[in-house]
């Protein structure tokens, strides 16, 4: 009797005693997927140091910002379970409340970086706290989702929005650390309640944004809630650099009136 070839008919290019030649790639295609995504995730920070901040601040200021971060962490960690309340729409993704509950606990991230920037002179250094307040974030809230999700069998792009979102996240610390310090050195009232007033809006519109965009409107199009992110990030440097230009005029003007005196 003769024994017909059924792997013509199951699919495969093989037959079925053989694995298909594709398989063994995948955990090496996995690999270097993680490899990419941590790499757009920490590279950037690690090059924006190297390249212009090495000489504004030793390891020592660097570890003290990564502990203040991880304390207001864990800060905001006890008070989100303690005071935000679980509701019937937090299954859909967005709750309102919920949201600016939230928002209103990160103003401890504000505390902390006032804290960190109170004595700080040189607007490099200040530069500094802010790369060290967000490399912390990475580390603590995308590291592990990465290495266990991006070296998964099934791909997403989630993984590569999460390292997108790490670069937006480096931009908008930096120049939150900057209004914060503007806010601390300042003389004129008037720039302090401008700058105080930013603050607070992007710790309460950013997040409620987002994640109205994420969970909600468009929760089948993660890449819509990354884009606002990227474009108010991109807002928000652009009206720090505004004020920071103006705080160096009020500081020149303060320094020239000091001398001629």
């Amino acid at each position: 009797s003769h024994t017909p070839d059924t792997s013509r008919h199951t699919g495969n290019s093989c037959p079925r005693h053989l694995s298909p030649p594709h398989r063994p790639l995948l955990p090496a295609m996995s690999f270097i997927y993680l490899i990419n995504c941590l790499a757009l995730t920490f590279v950037p920070p690690w090059i924006i140091y190297t390249a212009r901040l090495t000489s504004y601040a030793s390891f020592s200021q660097i570890f003290k910002a990564w502990v203040c971060y991880t304390g207001s962490t864990i800060v905001q960690m006890i008070l989100t379970a303690t005071f935000v309340l679980s509701t019937e729409t937090e299954a859909s993704g967005f709750d309102l409340t919920q949201e600016l509950e939230k928002a209103f606990i990160t103003l401890f991230d504000i505390l902390a970086l006032f804290y960190l920037l109170n004595t700080r002179k040189s607007h490099m250094l200040v530069v500094v706290i802010g790369l060290s307040w967000s490399i912390a974030e990475s580390l603590l809230r995308r590291f592990v989702p990465l290495v266990l999700g991006a070296q998964s069998m099934q791909f997403s792009w989630n993984h590569t929005y999460t390292a997108v979102e790490a670069n937006v996240s480096l931009s908008t610390h930096i120049s939150l650390a900057i209004l914060v310090w503007i806010a601390a050195k300042t003389r004129v009232s008037s720039m302090r309640t401008t700058v105080s007033t930013i603050v607070i809006a992007q710790r309460f519109c950013f997040p409620v944004i987002c994640s109205f965009l994420r969970y909600s409107a468009f929760s089948s199009m993660p890449v819509i809630s990354v884009f606002a992110e990227v474009c108010m990030s991109a807002g928000l440097g652009f009206v720090t650099w505004q004020l920071f230009q103006q705080h160096q005029q009020q500081q020149g003007k303060e320094g020239y009136g000091s001398r001629s005196e």
